[in-house]
């Protein structure tokens, strides 16, 4: 049993490690990135460019909090799962994605500033959180 529980702690890890390195990649191939979180759909951080802290929780906390709403409004209206959020504001653009097919609720969230285009901002969201998919199916070697 401590074996089971050993090597559960190491594939969360491990996730998190990944995490942070595509999070990394996320900010360096972006235009106008401001910061970039994965939390849990319970609004827990996983990984993040803001480093740790209170900004960093309460960024999670409302990720997990605009998923669910947005969970809420697609089944209410019978449109399906979301896929994402964007929020437009004076000062740019917030995107929350949801990581498709991950085997625990993740949620990548992005702050932009408006030198962010749009469309590759959701292009570079969307291949992140396929990466982060395939790393939490994927078991460490």
């Amino acid at each position: 049993m401590a074996d089971a529980m050993g090597a559960g702690m190491h594939v969360r890890l491990t996730l998190v490690a990944r995490c942070a390195e595509l999070l990394a990649e996320l900010r360096a191939s972006t235009v106008g990135m401001r910061s970039a979180t994965v939390a849990t759909t319970d609004g827990l951080a996983v990984a993040s460019t803001l480093g740790s802290g209170p900004e960093v929780d309460k960024l999670a906390a409302m990720s997990g909090s605009i998923a669910a709403l947005a969970s809420a409004m697609t089944r209410e209206t019978g449109h399906g799962e979301p896929e994402r959020v964007v929020l437009e504001s004076s000062h740019g653009h917030i995107v929350s994605m949801k990581v498709p097919d991950a085997p625990v609720g993740l949620v990548l969230t992005v702050v932009a500033t408006h030198e962010a285009v749009l469309g590759t901002l959701l292009w570079h969201c969307r291949a992140t959180t396929e990466k982060i998919a395939a790393s939490a199916a994927t078991p460490p070697a």
